[in-house]
């Protein structure tokens, strides 16, 4: 993880492949590591990390996924982060970006790279000591180390708490994690290395379609022979109700439909991995083994 500064002969070569940035760069000179004062934000993670660590004022603009806090709402929006165009983005004047794994397409990042723009690109969360990790990282950047020191203990401490009560489950629930939309096309299944397999991890279920890789399209068949004993639905701006999800004939006969076991959860907090990923571990958790106690997480601010 490292930010990159562009050298003199990488910026002279974007501004002649893309003239109209000549008026939007700003000077040669690389951004020093903590002075940033307007920064863009790509991925709704690297948001919520900015905002708890104090720097929703330094945001000036963020990206579709970026819904929580609900007064980053107000803020410009340069589209979906894996979408973006890099000259949108150069036109707001940030001298910082922090883009969360994914951001794109490549030939986007490789101009913003170019600019004399600081740019933070984070890595994969593949471990759950990645997330505290991530918000020291972006913390350091933003010249903020000691608020990021305070919000990663405590996230790694809420993951622990949770870690332990898991340590004490009799059986793991074999379970499917699904994105919408809910009608109409394929629900997305999360298969072995997904962002979804990685949030049952934290929630400590066993993914059900680990035979796949990565996310793809649900078919009935199988659907069928999953015979989930719970369902995560992950709710993006595409409404979903468990009875939606009770409606599929692939699903309705699964053990997490007849058991009431669909969990409808908030995608971002759910399979962000940003400060609000023991919290959102939890919620999952307590609704696939309701049966099961869970010592409650302390309030964070980041998580109100």
């Amino acid at each position: 993880m490292k930010i990159e500064h562009p050298s003199r002969r990488r910026i002279a070569a974007a501004l002649l492949a893309a003239p109209a940035l000549l008026v939007l760069a700003r000077a040669a000179a690389a951004v020093e590591v903590g002075r940033a004062r307007r920064i863009v934000s790509l991925g709704g993670a690297a948001t919520e990390i900015l905002y708890a660590l104090g720097c929703g004022e330094r945001v000036v603009a963020v990206d579709l996924t970026s819904r929580f806090p609900d007064s980053v709402r107000n803020k410009p929006n340069v589209g979906y982060y894996r979408a973006i165009s890099a000259e949108g983005v150069l036109a707001l004047g940030p001298d910082m970006i922090i883009a969360s794994d994914g951001a794109g397409p490549k030939e986007a990042i490789d101009v913003l790279k170019a600019a004399a723009v600081g740019l933070l690109s984070l890595p994969e969360i593949k471990t759950q000591a990645d997330i505290p990790a991530r918000i020291r990282t972006v913390a350091e950047a933003v010249g903020e180390s000691g608020r990021g020191t305070q919000v990663a203990d405590a996230v790694a401490a809420d993951l622990a708490s949770l870690r332990g009560d898991l340590g004490r489950l009799p059986r793991r629930r074999s379970t499917l994690v699904l994105l919408g939309p809910s009608r109409g096309s394929a629900l997305m299944a999360a298969g072995a290395g997904s962002t979804g397999a990685f949030a049952l991890e934290l929630a400590g279920a066993d993914n059900a379609a680990a035979a796949m890789s990565g996310w793809k399209p649900l078919t009935d068949e199988a659907a069928y022979g999953m015979a989930p004993e719970a369902i995560v639905v992950l709710a993006t701006s595409a409404p979903v109700t468990a009875e939606d999800i009770a409606a599929r004939p692939a699903l309705a006969g699964s053990p997490a439909v007849k058991e009431g076991r669909v969990v409808i959860a908030d995608a971002l907090a759910t399979i962000g991995f940003g400060p609000r990923a023991a919290h959102a571990a939890r919620i999952v958790a307590e609704r696939i083994y309701p049966e099961q106690s869970f010592a409650p997480l302390p309030a964070r601010p980041w998580t109100a």
